[in-house]
């Protein structure tokens, strides 16, 4: 699990990201309304597919533009948590970000964004999540090779990009060049139209 603390102006927003297996088998519908019923005690809980997040840099990085936008009033949803899912995405529309990023009755491993202003229901929610869900793992997005394909495909980034940040060939450093280019197309999305 992930903590993190931002400032934004005079006030401090706490973010967890995890991923949990889905042992519960959970089915799509499910799982939203057990972060719908998260979101009364935090300012939002989202989920993600855990198959096509790089790692906890990406879901950082969203999450940090989805509160400037909510906080800078430019956000491109009514709520902050199909907001994070926009920018997880990387993408400008929200049906299109929501078929790539959302879970489905398929899902295996669920990632967890929770954020709020209180850093113990952050805590409680999250972990209340796991209770529900299934066990959490670590370390979280866990990297291969055909995910790592797969990732660079959904997110249209080319081999050419990742050489750019790329010093090692190996998988680790292979994610780490590929969390980097996307953490660029994340903080575009405020500033496309």
């Amino acid at each position: 699990m992930l903590f993190e603390t931002i400032t934004w102006k005079d006030e401090v927003i706490h973010i967890c990201i995890s991923e949990f297996r889905n042992s519960t088998h959970l089915d799509r519908d499910k799982l939203l309304n057990l972060a719908s019923s998260m979101s009364e005690l935090v300012l939002a809980v989202q989920f993600f597919n855990g198959a096509m997040i790089v790692d906890e840099l990406h879901l950082l990085s969203a999450a940090q533009n989805a509160l400037n936008a909510w906080r800078g009033d430019y956000m491109r949803s009514r709520s902050l948590d199909v907001e994070i899912v926009i920018y997880a995405s990387a993408q400008h529309q929200i049906g299109r970000a929501l078929e790539l990023m959302g879970v489905s009755d398929k899902t295996v491993t669920v990632a967890v964004v929770a954020l709020g202003d209180d850093e113990q229901k952050v805590q409680t929610s999250v972990l209340d999540l796991e209770q529900a869900i299934g066990n959490e793992i670590s370390p979280a997005f866990e990297m291969t090779v055909e995910k790592l394909k797969t990732l660079m495909a959904a997110f249209h980034i080319s081999e050419s990009e990742i050489l750019l940040f790329l010093d090692k060939d190996d998988i680790p450093s292979r994610q780490l060049a590929l969390s980097k280019c996307l953490v660029s197309r994340i903080s575009q999305v405020a500033t496309i139209s």
